[in-house]
């Protein structure tokens, strides 16, 4: 009698403790399921929002077209920072290079000052988020070109284009914002460009450019019509014992 109450409490705390550890498991399994659920839901979130930004970016540079008004300088920051939240160099390679057709478009406007681009740096709310998108900007810039090879054609004309950017907001020398009445802006806005300079050299800047192959970039840009571009890129940011060689 008394090995059979044995046996029996043996036989209860057996099984108690298998529906204990079944019941773990089961919440494992429910706590993991949820993760998984979580994960999945994230990711199809991200992708429909970034699939949204994207439409919403190339609808934004297919109505850019030359007919039409120019787009103000805080309609462009606002779709430059949109881009820049979601920036893939693969992905959005074409994006960015209608980004910089757009922002330097933007700098040749005559008289227009809310179109001017840089017209955001003197703004008290913008500024500093106008600094480091441009940082930003100017860094993508240097990616492509460790990418690109100036003997293709194409490629030629995309380096000319992410240098004209770079020569464009690390030297204020065209900038039609400082005509005039501002140039009492000038002062300010070189330490701007002296800051953005710096934030490429710590990044490494001489050295993209000597990644992207010197020699035919000389080339290149000392044939007409580039040849006054190429003395602006050296007279911007070689001194005289760092000129192309």
């Amino acid at each position: 009698m008394f090995t059979l109450s044995q046996t029996s409490r043996a036989w209860f705390i057996d099984r108690a403790r298998q529906a204990r550890e079944e019941r773990l498991v089961q919440k494992e399994r429910e706590r993991a399921a949820v993760v998984i659920q979580a994960h999945v839901r994230s990711f199809l979130c991200r992708s429909q929002l970034q699939r949204e930004i994207r439409r919403e970016i190339d609808d934004f540079f297919k109505a850019d077209d030359p007919g039409s008004t120019k787009r103000s300088a805080l309609c462009i920051f606002k779709i430059a920072r949109k881009l820049l939240f979601l920036f893939r160099i693969k992905e959005d390679n074409e994006r960015f290079e209608k980004l910089c057709r757009s922002i330097l478009s933007s700098m040749d406007a005559e008289n227009e000052p809310k179109v001017w681009y840089v017209s955001l740096a003197c703004s008290k709310d913008l500024t500093l988020l106008w600094i480091k998108q441009i940082k930003s900007i100017l860094w993508y810039c240097c990616e492509f070109l460790k990418q690109l090879k100036p003997e293709i054609l194409q490629d030629s004309r995309l380096i000319t284009l992410y240098l004209t950017m770079l020569v464009t907001f690390t030297d204020t020398s065209t900038w039609k914002i400082l005509r005039g009445k501002g140039e009492s802006l000038r002062p300010a806005m070189n330490h701007i460009c002296a800051n953005i300079m710096g934030h490429l050299n710590q990044h490494g800047f001489y050295s993209v450019l000597q990644v992207c192959d010197p020699c035919p970039i000389c080339d290149f840009f000392t044939q007409q019509p580039h040849l006054d571009f190429y003395i602006e890129v050296q007279h911007t940011w070689c001194p005289p014992q760092k000129h192309f060689s």
